[in-house]
């Protein structure tokens, strides 16, 4: 198949804008006559009139003005690429696109992303919040650059860097008659007291890890998808739930007791996954490294 040359493309797009051959050519800076065989020349290829002329005006046919619509989606396109192609000679010329999970990204992306354009001023960074395996899918598709994710988690064809280690707190109403200030037994719970998660958070998977309950009859059959509604939950005694280091403020002036957890048992890891083969791996390792305890 013979392709058309994108300068042919670009002639056909300045002539359906401007309806003019003397125009469109001063547009594009070329001669009239090398516009007018430049559009011939792609009506051969094409093997359909695109223009009709005469002395005095020009109009398109029908199917040259699809054909001229199909022109400027291809010369965008074409744009596009040569854009893309800049960034991998320099990385910073293309936006970064940041995902982060929901038990992360309300805590510390706001001053992750602001030490990221403190140290690369006029970043373009975007920013989007989803659990973790639509993050993932988001990477493989080349949606994402970095997701923020709490470690570790099965990721399979992306690969991962974890920052540092965060522990949990065993959240309780001041008032409580479930437990006391003590770490409980988990098994030893109410049945239905033990407050997570819905399926899909890891936030949940990690808190399960570290409770290694025998009955899971203990876990309330309710199902949130923000801590901010398991918080409200406890403080009436609702039952008890699990947060991390980075999330205590949420329980700040509330009714609410917490209790750090053993370490060595309520742990999770807080770090990136990225795509492999990523062109912009170094540039993204440096982004990477920005990444703060929270104190």
């Amino acid at each position: 198949m013979h392709l058309p040359p994108i300068r042919q493309l670009q002639y056909l797009v300045a002539l359906r804008k401007q309806l003019h051959f003397g125009r469109a050519a001063a547009e594009l800076n070329v001669t009239q006559s090398t516009l007018s065989t430049g559009i011939r020349e792609l009506e051969t290829t094409l093997g359909i009139t695109l223009v009709e002329r005469t002395n005095r005006s020009v109009s398109f046919t029908p199917a040259g003005e699809q054909i001229a619509d199909r022109a400027r989606y291809i010369i965008m396109q074409s744009e596009d690429l040569i854009t893309e192609a800049r960034g991998f000679t320099d990385p910073l010329a293309l936006p970064v696109k940041l995902g982060a999970i929901p038990t992360i990204a309300p805590y510390i992306v706001g001053n992750y992303a602001y030490s990221l354009q403190s140290s690369y001023p006029g970043l373009q960074l975007y920013i989007r919040e989803n659990t973790t395996a639509n993050l993932i899918e988001e990477l493989l598709d080349n949606r994402l650059d970095l997701a923020m994710l709490a470690l570790p988690y099965d990721v399979g064809r992306v690969k991962t860097w974890a920052c540092y280690r965060e522990g949990f707190h065993l959240a309780f109403s001041k008032n409580s008659k479930l437990v006391t200030e003590h770490v409980p037994d988990f098994d030893a719970l109410p049945d239905e007291s033990l407050l997570l998660l819905d399926d899909g958070h890891c936030l949940r998977d990690h808190a399960l890890a570290g409770c290694r309950l025998k009955n899971h009859k203990k876990i309330h059959t309710f199902g949130a998808n923000s801590l901010q509604m398991l918080i409200q939950m406890v403080e009436n005694d609702l039952g008890v739930t699990l947060i991390p280091d980075m999330a205590l403020g949420v329980v700040a002036n509330r009714r609410i007791r917490t209790v750090p957890l053993p370490r060595d048992q309520f742990y999770r890891d807080i770090g990136f996954a990225w795509r492999k083969g990523n062109s912009r791996e170094t540039v993204l390792e440096d982004f990477m490294s920005l990444l703060a305890k929270p104190d």
